[in-house]
């Protein structure tokens, strides 16, 4: 094999293994987007739950849940728009099956994402 054979196999190889890498960080969370309001974040395999509120709207975000056990809980972003979000374990242990982010005044769920389904 010739030189630039040789430099073309290495150059498609580090390629593959940088969209590899890419493909796996990328799955490695499940964020749900409430437009103009926040967000809410699910680790891979359903571990670890965040609430992120983005907007100082006066608009409190928290992230709802089940899981795999049959617990119903909600994590919220208590310092509203500053930096840093809420984030737990799933409550009672289990994994986290489905979640929805919900925004609005003094805990009210005034506008939520539709719920999103793990597939693990």
């Amino acid at each position: 094999m010739n030189r630039t054979a040789k430099r073309g196999l290495l150059v498609t190889g580090a390629a593959c293994a940088a969209l590899a890498l890419m493909s796996e960080s990328a799955s490695a969370t499940t964020i749900i987007s409430l437009s103009g309001r926040g967000y809410g974040q699910v680790n891979t395999g359903g571990g670890y739950v965040y609430a992120c509120d983005t907007n100082a709207d006066n608009w409190g975000v928290r992230t709802q849940y089940y899981t795999s056990n049959g617990v119903t809980d909600i994590v919220g972003d208590a310092n509203g728009s500053s930096s840093g979000c809420g984030g737990e374990s799933p409550t009672g242990g289990g994994y986290i099956t489905s979640a929805r982010v919900c925004a609005g005044v003094n805990g009210a769920n005034t506008s939520c994402t539709s719920w999103y389904y793990y597939p693990w």
